[in-house]
């Protein structure tokens, strides 16, 4: 049983990878201060030689189209990777 809830879990587990328009450390901790506290998500990087933030987040409770808004919002451009 306790490995049905752990595997229901993982599932609703996905994760994005964003390129942004980051060009410093003070850009990558302004987003790392702000999203990682967004309803949902697990885990957040930012790769600033990379211009890049990838979220682990809970697809019941966010999507990529909140977490884009919510890099947007700190005055950054997002494009969603695939």
């Amino acid at each position: 049983m306790k490995l049905l809830i752990t595997l229901a879990l993982l599932a609703a587990f996905s994760h994005v990878t964003f390129v942004t328009d980051i060009h410093c450390q003070k850009c990558a901790q302004k987003i790392e201060e702000n999203v990682a506290f967004e309803k949902g998500v697990k885990d957040l990087k930012v790769n600033v030689p990379e211009k890049t933030v990838y979220i682990q987040y809970d697809s019941t409770k966010t999507n990529v189209s909140t977490l884009t808004k919510a890099i947007e919002k700190l005055g950054y451009k997002v494009i969603e990777t695939k």
